[in-house]
């Protein structure tokens, strides 16, 4: 059975976090809120977690999945190396909705990678998103609350609908304000490629570059 709990996002609880945590510590499903929309988290290192996950949402085990860090000092966990050009859009979008493909460590669970060889990270602007991360003291999965290929979640009540009792847990702070997503830019390749649009227009990402970056279309689903 699925358990809901509302939320500040700007402020949440203390016991509504460790709730939260407690559920990933022990493998668990999370849905919670992010800059962006409703997000599913459970612990990034965790390859059963991930399995978890995958189940839940029905998503092919060949996609890798996002991360969430909840502080810069969580990055060098999950990526190998961080090329200048990562740390220049950081540096200007961080924290926000850009996720970047950077190469992975050793110890990153090849369950999370998917058939890639990169790992998709970010560093979200919401509270709630960066505290959970901190309070496991893992990276936290970021891949959106919906089931494959249906609209992502902009409420609480859209995680239920398609989503309980499979989830452990749902913390409720409201609507979100927008349906559109992370953009998700490749670092690791020159110039950088646009693997997925969103929030973060390609025209800003250039002008933090100075030139212009690639577009690749994929499949986008979520």
């Amino acid at each position: 059975m699925t358990r809901l709990l509302a939320v500040d996002p700007q402020c949440p609880a203390r016991v509504a976090l460790n709730a939260a945590c407690a559920v990933l510590r022990r493998g668990g499903v999370v849905a919670y809120p992010t800059d962006t929309v409703y997000g599913l988290a459970v612990d990034a290192m965790r390859p059963d977690a991930i399995t978890r996950l995958y189940t839940v949402k029905g998503r092919p085990e060949s996609k890798a999945l996002p991360v969430i860090i909840g502080a810069l000092s969580q990055l060098a966990a999950v990526v190998a190396t961080v090329p200048a050009i990562a740390a220049r859009l950081m540096d200007a979008f961080w924290p926000g909705p850009l996720t970047l493909l950077m190469l992975p460590q050793a110890q990153v669970p090849a369950a999370l990678l998917g058939e890639s060889d990169r790992i998709g990270v970010r560093w979200p602007a919401s509270t709630i998103s960066q505290q959970l991360a901190v309070g496991l003291g893992r990276a936290i999965t970021a891949s959106s609350a919906n089931r494959s290929g249906a609209p992502v979640a902009l409420t609480a009540a859209d995680v239920m609908a398609q989503l309980a009792p499979a989830v452990d847990l749902v913390l409720d702070a409201g609507p979100m304000t927008s349906p559109v997503v992370s953009t998700i830019l490749d670092v690791t390749v020159e110039p950088p490629c646009v693997y997925r649009p969103g929030k973060i227009a390609q025209p800003a990402l250039e002008a933090v570059l100075g030139y212009r970056v690639a577009q690749k279309k994929v499949d986008t689903s979520s």
